[in-house]
């Protein structure tokens, strides 16, 4: 079975538990599709530990019945045991999301670009794109997208009380992470010169990073 077929039968199993259970369950989904695992491998876990479930709350059983009190404990330990993404794999990971950031990066300026042209305004102030800018894009969206996959990560099976917490202590680090990204941009900006893109250009790279997307990134 397929990634995508394996996540369609595990939403419909979803479906069909008890808003307790399903509590539990998706906490559990949470915790494995944010941790460093091999993808196929967690999906049929998490398939696994839907049937199970379903199979134990038809005889009157609830997910800590099944699974236990301490969650958390459970899924690294079950994390722990699964194989994690190794070579090529993990280097996808880490390359999809300044190569997404970057390829939509080039479609609001290539769309800028064309609006500006037909509206009969200079196009070479827009067709300017510091490094600095694409180092700040690529690496900022990374620093980011990482920070909120931890955070989501720590708040699977966590009280109410201390998820808010968390959250007040996220956004300050949030916080903390743009003041840097900012303040490396303004001493980047003028130390790396600044390259000319013109909006045909800009629309090549975009279908280029789609392509690109597709074809390096793409759930089998």
């Amino acid at each position: 079975m397929k990634i995508k077929q394996m996540i369609r039968e595990n939403n419909r199993l979803q479906e069909q538990m008890t808003p307790a259970n399903l509590k539990y369950y998706e906490d559990m989904v949470v915790y494995i599709r944010t941790s460093p695992v091999n993808q196929v491998r967690g999906e049929e876990l998490l398939l696994e530990m839907g049937q199970h479930l379903l199979d134990a709350q038809s005889k009157g059983k609830r997910a800590e019945d099944i699974f236990g009190s301490d969650p958390a404990a459970y899924c690294a330990e079950l994390v722990e045991n699964l194989p994690k993404l190794k070579g090529i794999s993990q280097m996808q990971v880490h390359l999809m999301i300044p190569w997404v950031a970057l390829t939509w990066f080039f479609f609001a300026q290539a769309l800028i670009g064309f609006i500006t042209v037909w509206t009969g305004g200079s196009v070479e102030n827009v067709s300017q794109v510091r490094i600095s800018t694409l180092i700040l894009i690529a690496g900022g969206s990374y620093i980011l997208i990482k920070l909120i996959m931890n955070r989501i990560n720590r708040e699977a099976f966590q009280p109410e009380e201390n998820t808010r917490k968390i959250h007040l202590r996220g956004i300050g680090i949030y916080t903390a992470v743009v003041v840097v990204i900012l303040v490396a941009g303004v001493w980047l900006g003028r130390a790396l010169p600044v390259l000319v893109i013109p909006p045909w250009l800009s629309l090549v790279l975009f279908i280029a990073g789609l392509i690109g997307t597709k074809v390096l990134f793409s759930r089998k």
